[in-house]
C-alpha cells in the first residue's frame, strides 16, 4: 500500500481582505487541497510567530506584502516558492533574496490583461473624438462642429515600451488597422517585425507622430525619472491624447500642466501621477484637457480574482513537477514596472 505523500506547509503573508479579493471560495478550496497553510497573517511580525514556520515551503504574497528581508528568510529555511498574487516584485525581493534560489511567480500577466484592455478602449474613444464632443457639448450645447480629423481606423499609435501590456496593446489594436510605432532601447528590429510594430529610433520622433501615444516603460527610480519631458510632449500633433497607466513619474509633471495649458487641443487621460493621487493643490484637477481615472486600469474588484487563479495553477504545476508559466527572474524583476 502506498503512503500519500505529505502536503508541503504553506504560509500567507497579505491582509486577509487581499487574499479574499484574488481567491474565489473555489480557488481557496484549491489552495487548501495542494498545501496545508499555516494562516494568514498580514505583517512580518505575526508570521514570525507561527508555529513550524521553519518547515514552511510555500509563500503567498500580495498586495500590501512587506519585503522579504533576510531576517524573515533566515527564519523560513525551508521556502522554495513565493506565489505573489500581485504584479511587480521588485519590493519584495532585496538584492539577497536570489541568493537563496527561491522560485517567485508572480500574477503580472493576469493584472496585465485589464490594462492592456482599459488603454484599447481610450485609444478608441480618443479616436472617436469622444472627450472633445463631450467638451463642446456641454460648452455650447451643439453637436461637434469639425470632425473630419476624427476616426477609430488607420491611425498612428505610440508605444513607449514594449513589454508585456505594450504588446497586449498592440495586439488589440491592430485590428483597427493602425500602424503602431514603438520606442524602446531594448526591443530589437526582429521583434518588432514579430509583433507588426514598427521601432522609432527616438521619444522626439515617437511623440512627433502619435495621435495616441501611450506610456508602458516600467520606472526605475533615480534612472528615468521624469523621462518624458517638455521637449517630448511640446511635439504632440495636433488633437493627440496622452494615456499614462504606467508610473506617474515617468512624466515630468510640471511641463505636462504647462503644455495642456497652452494646448488644449491635447489631452491626457493618466490613471496614474506623481504623487498618486494628486495633491489637493494639483493644477490636473483644473486643467479641462485632463481626465484623471483614480488608478483603475490593473485589476480591480472581480478582475483581482484572475490572479489568485493564476497563482494557484502554477502552484499545481509546481507541485507536479510541470514547467512554470509565469516564473520571474532577477532579471526580469529588475525591468519590470
Amino acid at each position: 500500500m502506498t503512503t500519500p505523500t505529505a502536503k508541503p506547509a504553506a504560509a500567507a503573508l497579505l491582509n486577509a481582505q487581499a487574499l479574499a479579493a484574488v481567491l474565489d471560495p473555489e480557488d481557496l478550496a484549491r489552495l487548501h487541497a495542494l498545501v496545508n497553510v499555516a494562516g494568514v497573517h498580514s505583517r512580518a511580525a505575526e508570521l514570525h510567530g507561527t508555529d513550524h514556520l521553519a518547515d514552511v515551503e510555500v509563500l503567498l504574497t500580495g498586495w500590501g506584502t512587506p519585503s522579504l528581508d533576510a531576517e524573515l528568510l533566515t527564519a523560513m529555511p525551508s521556502l522554495r516558492l513565493v506565489l505573489h498574487s500581485a504584479g511587480s516584485i521588485r519590493h519584495l525581493t532585496p538584492g539577497d533574496f536570489w541568493e537563496r534560489g527561491i522560485t517567485v511567480v508572480s500574477a503580472a500577466e493576469a493584472n496585465n490583461e485589464p490594462v492592456a484592455e482599459f488603454v484599447v478602449a481610450t485609444a478608441v474613444l480618443a479616436l472617436k473624438g469622444t472627450h472633445r464632443s463631450a467638451a463642446h457639448l456641454r460648452a455650447a450645447h451643439a453637436f461637434l462642429p469639425a470632425q473630419d480629423d476624427l476616426g477609430i481606423y488607420e491611425r498612428r499609435i505610440g508605444l513607449v515600451g514594449f513589454g508585456s501590456i505594450a504588446r497586449k496593446v498592440a495586439t488589440g489594436l491592430h485590428r483597427f488597422g493602425h500602424r503602431i510605432d514603438v520606442w524602446d532601447p531594448y526591443l530589437e528590429n526582429g521583434d518588432a517585425e514579430g509583433h507588426g510594430v514598427h521601432r522609432r529610433d527616438s521619444l522626439a520622433e515617437l511623440f512627433e507622430t502619435s495621435q495616441v501615444l501611450s506610456i508602458h516603460a516600467p520606472w526605475l527610480p533615480g534612472r528615468n525619472d521624469h523621462m518624458i519631458g517638455h521637449d517630448e510632449l511640446r511635439r504632440l500633433p495636433t488633437g493627440a491624447t496622452l494615456i499614462n497607466t504606467a508610473r506617474g513619474a515617468l512624466v515630468d509633471e510640471v511641463a505636462l500642466v504647462r503644455v495642456l495649458g497652452s494646448r488644449p487641443d491635447l489631452h491626457a487621460v493618466l490613471d496614474v501621477t506623481c504623487p498618486d493621487p494628486p495633491g489637493a493643490d494639483s493644477p490636473l484637477y483644473g486643467l479641462e484637457n485632463v481626465t484623471l481615472t483614480g488608478h483603475i486600469a490593473g485589476s480591480v474588484g472581480l478582475e483581482r480574482r484572475r490572479l489568485g487563479r493564476l497563482v494557484v495553477d502554477e502552484l499545481q504545476r509546481w507541485l507536479a513537477g510541470e514547467p512554470l508559466q509565469h516564473r520571474v527572474t532577477q532579471e526580469q524583476a529588475l525591468l519590470r514596472a
